[in-house]
């Protein structure tokens, strides 16, 4: 029996201040429906606009003088009366809002500088208006064009009984607006693969994390208050939340930052040009106490930071990069005491900050490194704030000097094995744990966890992932088991397509199947979806240096195809080669890509802190864990290289062949981490597709298990 589809949106988009203009209102509807004039039909559907829920997205656009792009400033909402909502907005919002000052002050310059979508349906109830409104946020988030995004809800709503026609609904709306604007509202499978989309905070939760963040308010409101006079209090408090790769840990902190900038009013807009008001405790303070910028998120890497420093800036939580989304080194210098020339010292925190969100705590440092002078850096941020909530996973440490000592470990980790692998963290999803005392590096704090199991990230059956799981642990090579996706029982229709597990006979041929997958969609990012080939890192690799022994100065994933058939790192003895870019897919005998922002674009490489997935120049390269670390393709190609072996029936990592030294190193001179770090690695490569994962094994013992788990 096939679903009966809900009605298409009606959606006008008009002069902010024409909303009671019978004339303009018609014309908009006109020229939206393609007529000249409107039927008795046509005229009596202007009831959903006007006697029914509607959205509505007022839009404000302006050219920007350095990039010749267009720039919008964009608030949405939901209204029973749009009439009277528009009119309240200019009445009522100017005197307590910003952004509605400065749309205010356009239309008073220019009473056609400011319009507004209103989008009605006859379907639409309370519930489904706030879903939309919702999701619209969500989607603009990810628009390229969209500068300012205001809304200041999270509304992602329970079960109502018209629940089951939204994502229909929406789709139909999205697509309207994307043929009326394509400019400010793109192709939704731009916006689906966008860096922003997937970290963004209007993401609806699932049960545990509705849980785990329900429960993380609770404490934080307790601690914030201030109001317990007990021993423990103005103990600092470490909240871990943890969970394996694609648990949805980054979209719980970063739903759980919006809501603390927005509900518990210790966002980060402040007037100063620096922190210094936050470390002054007397009447010398610039500013109030309530206006104070106190609560930071950190993350630990660039193209990451940078994705965080967008979503704060579009939502008007900081007014320039780097006021409350940084890296952590530069929160612990700007909350630390400085030298006479002004150089931070780690060892003397200067004020706290009220809550810290840690992203990818795991690339935290455990000793100090060049623009980290500290020893510790979870210690350093203990020292400068009342809270610190970090998203841990064990197994994704990749870094010697991000390892922990057995000491630390078994206090921090008690579920993990000795061979450092993570075991079931805790019995109950989203449930905080009671405080306990953490007593480490001479100081005093108290530690909670909460733990997220549902996977999200990887659209395959149970079977599915636990092969992937048994192989990136370094376990075992079974069967590839056969996914056959899941199907909507009425219309017979897939709502998942079988994810894919391909093992190849050369990277020539992965790569091409990987860039065929990349250019799929053809209104993805510049015609290439995102898709992308990874290594294990067993090639050279110095970025921003040339490579002198390569004839391209690139530094490259070489590797070539023997008489016997059988692929050898590098080039052929006495050939001298390197990448072609005129012809990039180069020869069935001879693989050479260039490693991850080595592709020049004009006079300029590209930048590290931009998202290198998302760049359509990186579809000819091969990425790493640095690259590609905390996000998600649709499609992932892994090249292992031979740090990866297989023998007498076992997966083994031979950490002579790694060329990054970050992992092989020692600690100290003399605790080796290189297994523990080589086996992360390849658990973070395997678990970076959603829809499929391409493989080829240099080592021909591994290339061969594989092939037979694939039934070759």
């Amino acid at each position: 029996m096939m679903k009966s589809a809900p009605p298409k949106p009606i959606i006008i988009d008009l002069p902010y201040q024409s909303i009671d203009d019978k004339t303009e209102v018609e014309k908009a509807f006109a020229e939206q429906l393609g007529y000249g004039t409107l039927s008795a039909v046509e005229h009596e559907t202007l009831r959903y606009i006007f006697d029914y829920p509607t959205v509505y997205v007022v839009h404000a656009k302006k050219m920007n003088q350095y990039t010749l792009r267009s720039e919008y400033t964009v608030y949405v909402g939901e209204t029973n009366n749009i009439r009277s909502r528009t009119m309240q907005h200019l009445r009522e919002d100017p005197k307590t809002r910003a952004d509605w000052r400065d749309l205010q002050e356009k239309l008073q310059n220019d009473s056609r500088s400011v319009w507004q979508y209103i989008i009605g349906n006859p379907h639409f109830n309370k519930s489904l208006t706030l879903d939309v409104e919702n999701r619209l946020m969500h989607y603009l988030l990810g628009s390229d064009a969209v500068k300012n995004l205001n809304n200041r809800r999270t509304n992602a709503q329970g079960d109502y009984y018209t629940q089951n026609e939204f994502n229909q609904i929406f789709s139909d709306i999205w697509l309207e607006l994307n043929r009326q604007d394509p400019e400010l509202f793109p192709a939704e499978e731009i916006i689906r693969d966008s860096a922003l989309f997937k970290a963004s905070p209007f993401h609806q939760l699932s049960d545990d994390q509705v849980t785990a963040e329900e429960s993380i308010m609770g404490a934080l409101s307790e601690v914030l208050a201030d109001s317990d006079d007990s021993a423990d209090s103005g103990l600092s408090r470490l909240i871990f939340v943890q969970g394996v790769a694609g648990t949805g840990k980054t979209v719980l902190l970063s739903h759980l930052f919006y809501r603390i900038a927005t509900e518990m009013g210790i966002n980060g807009r402040i007037d100063d040009e620096d922190d210094e008001d936050i470390l002054e405790t007397g009447p010398s303070a610039k500013i109030s106490m309530e206006d104070r910028r106190k609560a930071y998120i950190l993350v630990n890497h660039n193209q990451q930071m940078h994705v965080y420093n967008q979503i704060a800036s579009k939502l008007g939580l900081q007014k320039r990069f780097g006021e409350v989304a940084l890296k952590p080194s530069q929160f612990i210098n700007r909350f630390s005491e400085k030298t006479a020339s002004n150089r931070a010292i780690a060892d003397k925190p200067r004020g706290k900050a009220d809550v810290v969100l840690v992203d990818e705590a795991h690339l935290l440092l455990t000793q100090g490194d060049q623009g980290y002078s500290g020893k510790n850096m979870l210690h350093d941020l203990l020292r400068r704030a009342k809270v610190v909530i970090a998203v841990f996973d064990p197994n994704q440490i990749l870094q010697t000097s991000q390892r922990w000592s057995e000491e630390e470990r078994r206090v921090l980790f008690p579920q993990q094995t000795e061979d450092g692998m993570q075991k079931n963290v805790c019995e109950h999803n989203g449930q905080l744990e009671r405080f306990a005392p953490l007593n480490m590096w001479g100081d005093h704090y108290l530690l909670s966890r909460i733990c997220l199991h549902k996977q999200f990230r990887i659209a395959a059956n149970d079977e599915t992932i636990r092969w992937i799981d048994d192989f990136a642990d370094g376990k075992r090579i079974s069967r590839i088991p056969q996914d056959s996706g899941e199907k909507d029982r009425e219309t017979g229709e897939y709502i998942r397509e079988p994810f894919e597990i391909r093992v190849f006979d050369s990277p020539v041929e992965l790569f091409k199947a990987i860039k065929e997958k990349a250019c799929l969609k053809t209104s993805g990012v510049d015609g290439c979806g995102l898709s992308r080939v990874v290594a294990t890192y067993d090639w050279e690799y110095k970025g921003g240096k040339i490579n002198d022994s390569s004839p391209d100065g690139l530094w490259n994933v070489e590797m070539h195809r023997d008489m016997r058939g059988v692929w050898r790192m590098g080039a052929t003895p006495g050939m001298r080669r390197g990448y072609d870019a005129f012809n990039p897919d180069g020869r069935a005998d001879y693989f050479c890509h260039p490693w991850n922002y080595e592709i020049k674009v004009g006079d300029k490489g590209l930048s590290s802190d931009a998202v290198w997935a998302e760049s359509p120049y990186t579809l000819n390269e091969v990425g790493s864990t640095f690259s590609i670390q905390g996000f998600d393709l649709n499609y992932v190609g892994v090249i292992i290289g031979p740090s990866v072996t297989y023998r007498e029936g076992e997966i083994v990592f031979n950490e002579k062949a790694s060329r990054n030294k970050r992992a092989v190193s020692k600690r100290n001179g003399s605790i080796s981490y290189a297994q523990s770090n080589l086996r992360n690695e390849l658990n973070v490569l395997l678990k970076r597709g959603v829809h499929g994962l391409y493989l080829f094994a240099v080592d021909p013992e591994l290339q061969s298990a594989l092939k037979k788990a694939a039934g070759r």
